[in-house]
């Protein structure tokens, strides 16, 4: 076998080649290091951050349940009064003035109602049976005890 020489600028660029190709790959070794490593820490906090998460999450709701306590013993009571204040006042101002002009109107229409000729009539009619039973107890006590009466005509009872 031969030996055959080797270019000298073919030598230097092979050589360069080698040299970039051994950076490279430290480079590569360097960074899936650090990234490994940075996985290892992320990892072994991970514990400790969901704790800290979970507490904080707890202060959170207490602080919460607290101001609502607060809330529910000082101002709400102090803003439900004052709701009640202003429908009290509501009530007896406008509000009020419509329901009694509403309560007038229903009572001269009750009024007109009371007056007219068949409610006139259908009150006769009612007091003339009233009256007619009324009348039969009455006889049927009397006929108990002194016997049969003329009947009363009831006709001459009433104007």
């Amino acid at each position: 076998m031969e030996f055959t020489p080797v270019d000298p600028v073919t030598a230097l660029l092979g050589g360069t080649n080698l040299a970039f190709s051994a950076l490279a790959a430290k480079r590569s070794h360097d960074a899936l290091y650090d990234i490994t490593g940075e996985q290892f820490k992320q990892a072994a906090f991970e514990p400790v951050w969901k704790t800290q998460l979970a507490r904080e999450t707890a202060k959170a709701g207490m602080a919460g349940d607290i101001g609502n306590r607060i809330f529910g013993s000082t101002v709400a009571p102090d803003l439900e009064f004052g709701r009640q204040r202003e429908a009290a006042m509501f009530a007896a101002g406008p509000l009020g003035e419509r329901q009694l002009a509403l309560d007038v109107e229903r009572r001269r229409r009750e009024i007109g109602l009371q007056g007219s000729a068949e409610a006139k009539k259908l009150r006769r009619e009612q007091r003339e049976a009233e009256l007619k039973q009324a009348l039969a107890a009455r006889e049927a006590q009397i006929a108990g005890m002194v016997g049969n009466r003329a009947p009363v005509d009831l006709s001459t009872l009433f104007v």
